[in-house]
């Protein structure tokens, strides 16, 4: 079923809605008809099945059919080290897809991009939901210092290092976590020896090559959702 970006709060079945804008355009361009049915996303929680009514060049007319509210499925965050700018706007799309609540840029030593809201970050998350059918966006925070993101978090922060020297694995308590990634030239060893400091972090190391940071982000949480969820 297609589906599309629209925000609605507070929706009743069979109420009637008027998709404009860039929804519209898309839903155009696909060639979207008359009877169809589409899926409608927030962002927020909720997503509508609608049937459409009509369409028309700048606007489609769609009625609801069905409303639907979720939680998230789990509640992994990730915390990144700014890559460059294509690898973060990667890390972006696989944050939506993967169903990342809060992402939290960061600067450190080898970091290589500065975030800023902007329209194209939004036409990122808008186009990863669509293609995911995921209810949420993750909430993105202001860019902050690496030493300042640590002693603001007490919930366990799980660093891929990397660097074998030091890392261990012990039991992750708690269904709350934040995954931290490095940029793409890693974090400076003094950052390593800082991070590991904190008594919240859990340092893990996978045998892999180094990895580009999206492929980190990707291979990180696969991991960590298969921990939690224990053989079958």
């Amino acid at each position: 079923m297609r589906a599309v970006f629209h925000s609605f709060d507070n929706v009743s079945d069979d109420e009637a809605i008027i998709v404009t804008g860039d929804a519209a355009h898309h839903l155009n361009v696909v060639r979207l008809r008359a009877n169809e049915d589409l899926l409608l996303l927030n962002g927020k929680g909720s997503i509508l099945t609608t049937k459409v009514l009509s369409v028309a060049k700048n606007t489609i007319e769609i009625k609801v059919v069905k409303s639907e509210t979720f939680t998230p499925k789990h509640q992994l965050s990730l915390a990144v080290a700014m890559p460059k700018k294509d690898a973060f706007e990667d890390i972006l799309k696989m944050a939506v897809e993967l169903g990342i609540n809060e992402i939290y840029p960061l600067v450190s030593e080898y970091s290589q991009y500065e975030y800023a809201p902007s329209e194209r970050v939004q036409r990122i998350l808008e186009s990863a939901l669509i293609q995911s059918n995921n209810p949420f966006f993750p909430v993105i925070h202001e860019q902050r210092e690496l030493g300042a993101f640590l002693k603001e978090h007490q919930e366990t922060i799980v660093f891929f290092n990397s660097r074998p020297a030091g890392a261990k694995k012990e039991q992750m308590q708690g269904p709350k976590k934040t995954i931290l990634i490095g940029p793409e030239g890693g974090f400076s060893p003094e950052e390593v020896t800082a991070i590991g400091a904190y008594n919240s972090v859990l340092e893990i190391h996978l045998a892999t090559p180094i990895l580009r940071a999206p492929t980190a982000v990707a291979s990180s949480v696969g991991y960590l959702l298969a921990a939690q969820s224990g053989p079958k």
